[in-house]
């Protein structure tokens, strides 16, 4: 079993990734950003993609731009979630912005909000267009194919409907995201409040409302991603030391936050991992 197998890893030669994402231990991922264009297209589920700023729904049907350098990180993702992610090499943009210069909004503009419903046959076309250039092996064959995709999904993007929510983060809300991403601090709810000058009712409701997670729920995510971090260093070590060494107080407090987000309980999760091909 190869743990540290990223789906995301960029193989030698080719330009880019294309990813149907399977493995929900990946949608776990911590805040990032990259120096590459990324876009999610969303096939089935639902969940948000949080921004340095902004919250992005994630519905089927949805095209989500994300530009070199900025911060994101997957949100709520139900357990039936199907998507691709396509990263380009860095120099893309720069590429894309020459070509559909007159275009509006422009490609990569920070202040505009990059997420659009597409039409069915919209759809249709793109998930048939992204699958067939993942199944090219060929380097060449794929970074062609990989170079038409990104036209065919920006144009497709300029005709489809802006969707309305896709709200600006409340600037205490930023300053609590900032506090929860120290991990030697252990901030308690009525802490992180007082520090931001809110009542911690208010920011209960207002972390929430922006995240579409609880401050309870946001935790556990983080914990979880330091348990991925440590199992894909040391597979050869026990569940239960992870668990407690990302901070679970209990192996059953990990099991509940684990099998709810990731749709399976740990140990099938193992089982099933260890019997995947490449995995």
């Amino acid at each position: 079993m190869n743990e540290d197998l990223s789906p995301f890893f960029r193989k030698p030669g080719f330009d880019g990734v294309v990813v149907s994402l399977s493995d929900k231990r990946w949608y776990l991922r911590q805040w990032h950003a990259h120096d590459t264009i990324e876009i999610n297209l969303i096939l089935r589920g639902s969940g948000h993609v949080l921004l340095e700023n902004r919250r992005y729904p994630l519905l089927p049907g949805h095209l989500i731009w994300l530009w070199p350098g900025q911060r994101h990180v997957p949100s709520d993702w139900s357990s039936d979630m199907r998507l691709w992610i396509v990263e380009w090499k860095p120099g893309t943009l720069a590429r894309l912005r020459k070509a559909r210069r007159w275009d509006r909004p422009a490609p990569g503009d920070p202040v505009i909000p990059f997420c659009r419903r597409l039409a069915a046959a919209a759809l249709h076309r793109l998930d048939g267009l992204l699958a067939a250039t993942a199944a090219l092996s060929r380097p060449d064959a794929f970074n062609r194919g990989l170079e038409f995709a990104l036209f065919a999904l920006w144009d497709e993007f300029l005709g489809a409907a802006p969707v309305a929510d896709c709200a600006a983060f409340h600037p205490k809300l930023e300053a609590v995201l900032g506090l929860l991403a120290d991990p030697d601090a252990n901030w308690t709810q009525t802490q992180l409040a007082r520090r931001v000058k809110m009542s911690p009712y208010y920011l209960s409701d207002l972390f929430r409302q922006q995240t579409g997670l609880t401050i309870p729920a946001y935790r556990n995510r983080l914990r979880l991603q330091d348990f991925f971090r440590r199992f894909q260093a040391h597979p050869e070590i026990r569940l239960l030391q992870h668990a407690l060494d990302a901070g679970f107080g209990s192996y059953a407090q990990f099991y509940r936050v684990f099998a709810a987000a990731l749709g399976v309980p740990p140990r099938e999760w193992l089982r099933r991992a260890s019997a995947a091909p490449g995995i």
